[in-house]
């Protein structure tokens, strides 16, 4: 059975305390982490304040972008969060969308080497090889003593976010599990057939998959699945997204809204967001029905399923809307 975190999105209208306090809720409510995304902002400082905020739960990015910060100062961060919390940080780590990181000036290469490189580097600085990673780094010393990076007095996971198998497999050759945002709940098992696969070549049991599953709690189907469109609109157009719905089967509705998206034509973007759709993406409607959707998760091979709730309600806020959303879906 697949355990259940909550999700929170730090771009969304909020200020950090009401982040602090959404993980404080999920913690009070029984989910089994309280993870962040990174888009306009820095989720790994997000993250820590929401340790300093909790005393139980697992606290972590999922994810924050790569190529926005040096594997030292990714480690660094990582280092203080695990120390601070008792060991409760996760690292998730992706590269963000070529389009986001052109517009900031930042130049993608290539994603199956990239990433597991980036980890690589981060693994070596916590487990204490900094020195040996970066050879050519001139001698620090302090008061007689050769320095190397600070380690962390408790392992920290570092997971790898993915959209389709070749990443996910990729990633699970060097990291400690995988992390998977807006893939098709029908196209899940060729994810976890991924990292099953790189387990069996590295001789370890599979790392264990973690998806992001949107929620939209509300009485009114017709009101969730309507305020589902609009905000998956903005990330089925983005390529790597489209793609993954492109290869989970809907060939037609990818091209669709690729060209919509492109067009930056709104209704006809709304317009190809089926109902069929916005199921594979999301839990929708009354609690009762948004726990059966949950439950199908059980028959895949996805280790936590993380819950992304979203306000529904007219003039509904979104740390308001979180919190009762977290509060319906509750594990049992």
């Amino acid at each position: 059975m697949a355990q259940v975190a909550a999700a929170l999105l730090t771009f969304a209208p909020a200020r950090t305390r009401d982040f602090v306090a959404l993980g404080r809720c999920a913690e009070e409510e029984g989910y089994v982490a309280c993870y962040t995304t990174e888009s306009l902002t820095d989720a790994l400082s997000i993250d820590l304040a929401i340790l300093l905020g909790t005393s139980r739960i697992r606290v972590g990015s999922f994810v924050t972008v790569s190529y926005l910060r040096h594997p030292i100062i990714a480690a660094q961060m990582a280092v203080t969060a695990s120390d601070l919390s008792g060991g409760r940080f996760v690292l998730g780590l992706g590269l963000g969308h070529k389009v986001r990181l052109a517009a900031l000036g930042v130049t993608a290469g290539t994603p199956a080497t990239d990433l597991p490189d980036y980890v690589r580097d981060v693994k070596a600085v916590l487990e204490g090889r900094g020195r040996e990673r970066y050879p050519d780094l001139p001698p620090q010393t302090y008061q007689g003593q050769l320095l190397d990076f600070r380690t962390p007095e408790h392992p920290v996971p570092v997971y790898t976010a993915a959209v389709g198998p070749k990443m996910a497999e990729a990633g699970a050759m060097v990291s400690d599990g995988v992390m998977v945002w807006l893939v098709p709940h029908s196209a899940i098992g060729e994810l976890t057939a991924a990292a099953a696969r790189a387990g069996e070549r590295t001789g370890r049991s599979a790392p264990p998959v973690e998806v992001a599953v949107h929620a939209f709690v509300d009485d009114d189907l017709a009101a969730a699945r309507d305020c589902a469109r609009s905000s998956l609109g903005y990330w089925v157009g983005l390529p790597a997204y489209n793609a993954a719905l492109a290869r989970a089967g809907y060939e037609a509705e990818a091209a669709q809204i690729a060209d919509a998206f492109r067009a930056d034509d709104r209704a006809a973007l709304r317009a190809a967001i089926t109902d069929r759709l916005v199921d594979e993406y999301c839990l929708v409607g009354p609690p009762a029905r948004c726990r059966d959707q949950l439950a199908t998760w059980d028959d895949t091979d996805v280790a936590t399923v993380a819950l992304v709730p979203h306000p529904v309600q007219p003039g509904e806020s979104y740390p308001d809307g979180v919190a009762r959303s977290l509060r319906a879906l509750a594990p049992g």
